[in-house]
């Protein structure tokens, strides 16, 4: 037999977050989700939902997008997989700001790292957060690719304001993407960089 119970002050109590974070881990190159912490009282025994926002940021760059057939960079996919998440042929509402998920970070995996590259890098970042903007969640959002040449790797420095022009989100993500090229050649580019 089941058992009611009802409590008396829920509605004065803070709610929790209903959805759980993604954890980035920059020395593995992917996000997971973690144990909610003690700081978590309403939350014991489930994943962690602090950092809403966070979360919105990692699914949206890190996600591979599907690149579509008349993208300029299509040339850069080697064997034919546009990727992409299979949700998105279902049910993506654009007048709600929905757009397909995530980015097409993922088609540098085989490119030689270039100050070309690192402009594209800037304009995928911006266009995978777009739909923040849309949606309500932010007003401007900025984002800085830094390529250490030297060091064959790209960071990426997202910022997020708000309303009221307060900064809202500030994160770099150090090594997004590591050149990895040893056999074949590296894919070059022929076309001319995002404004």
């Amino acid at each position: 037999m089941a058992s009611l119970r009802v409590r008396i002050n829920e509605g004065a109590q803070a709610q929790p977050i209903l959805l759980w974070d993604s954890v980035w881990s920059p020395w593995r190159g992917q996000a997971d989700w973690a144990l909610a912490a003690p700081d978590e009282p309403q939350n014991r025994g489930g994943l962690q939902a602090k950092a809403a926002l966070h979360t919105a940021v990692i699914i949206s760059l890190f996600t591979d997008k599907r690149i579509p057939n008349d993208h300029p960079l299509r040339y850069l996919v080697e064997d034919g997989d546009p990727r992409g998440w299979f949700g998105d042929g279902e049910d993506v509402r654009a007048e709600l700001g929905e757009t397909d998920m995530g980015s097409l970070l993922w088609i540098f995996e085989r490119s030689t790292l270039t100050e070309v590259i690192r402009r594209w890098v800037e304009a995928i970042a911006l266009d995978a957060l777009a739909p923040l903007i849309f949606q309500g969640a932010a007003v401007r959002i900025e984002a800085q690719a830094t390529a250490e040449f030297a060091f064959n790797r790209c960071d990426l420095a997202i910022q997020i304001y708000g309303r009221d022009g307060t900064r809202a989100y500030d994160y770099r993500f150090d090594d997004i993407w590591q050149q990895t090229v040893t056999s074949p050649k590296a894919a070059t580019f022929r076309d001319n960089p995002p404004d």
